[in-house]
C-alpha cells in the first residue's frame, strides 16, 4: 500500500487529488493513469484494473491518495471545530471517550470509503482504543490514524496494514 499527501495551498481540492493520483500511479507502475468510473454510491475505481484499488480525499489544505492491491479507504480533514449537532450524527455513545471528534470522523469516513458505503452507514461501525491500538466493530479492519501538520487523516483496509508513515510529495 502506498499513501501520498500533498499540501494544496488554495488550489481546487478535486483537481489536485486527481493530479496526485496520476502522480502516485506513475510512481508505482510507470504507466499512464487508467480510466476511472464510479460505482452507484460514487466510489471511484479502475474498471480495467481489478488488481488495483485507490481512495482519494481532499481537505481545505491537503489532498490524500492511497494505492493498493486491495480495497482501501482514506480520509483527511483540516483541523476545525466540530459542532455538537454533527458529533451526535456520527458518534455512538462512548466513542468520544477515546477519540477527538475529527479523528473519529476520519476513521469512519475512511472505513466507509473502503467498503464503498455512504454517510447513511456512519453509525454502523464503532471505534474504541485498547492502549495505542484502534479497535473497530469490524474485527477484520486494519486502520491507522495520522496527524500531518494541522490535518487529521485515516487509512482503512481489510487485507493490508496501513503503513506507519505517509509520503509527503
Amino acid at each position: 500500500m502506498d499513501i501520498y499527501i500533498r499540501p494544496i495551498d488554495g488550489k481546487s481540492g478535486s483537481a489536485a487529488v486527481y493530479a496526485l493520483l496520476e502522480y502516485a500511479w506513475y510512481l508505482k507502475t510507470g504507466e499512464k493513469l487508467p480510466g476511472i468510473e464510479k460505482t452507484p454510491n460514487g466510489k471511484p475505481y479502475f474498471p480495467d484494473r481489478h488488481d488495483a484499488h485507490f481512495s482519494l480525499s481532499h481537505a481545505r489544505t491537503h489532498v490524500l491518495c492511497a494505492l493498493s492491491g486491495h480495497p482501501v479507504g482514506v480520509d483527511v480533514e483540516s483541523a476545525r471545530p466540530v459542532s455538537d449537532r454533527v458529533t451526535r450524527y456520527f458518534c455512538l455513545p462512548g466513542e468520544l471517550d477515546s477519540f477527538e471528534p475529527l479523528d473519529l470522523w476520519v476513521l469512519k469516513e475512511s472505513y466507509l470509503k473502503m467498503l464503498g458505503g455512504t454517510l447513511v452507514d456512519v453509525k454502523k461501525i464503532r471505534f474504541s482504543r485498547q492502549g495505542h491500538e484502534i479497535i473497530s466493530s469490524d474485527r477484520n479492519a486494519l486502520i491507522k490514524l495520522y496527524r500531518i501538520g494541522e490535518c487529521h487523516a485515516a487509512v482503512s483496509s481489510l487485507v493490508e496494514a496501513p503503513p506507519d508513515t505517509i509520503t509527503l510529495v
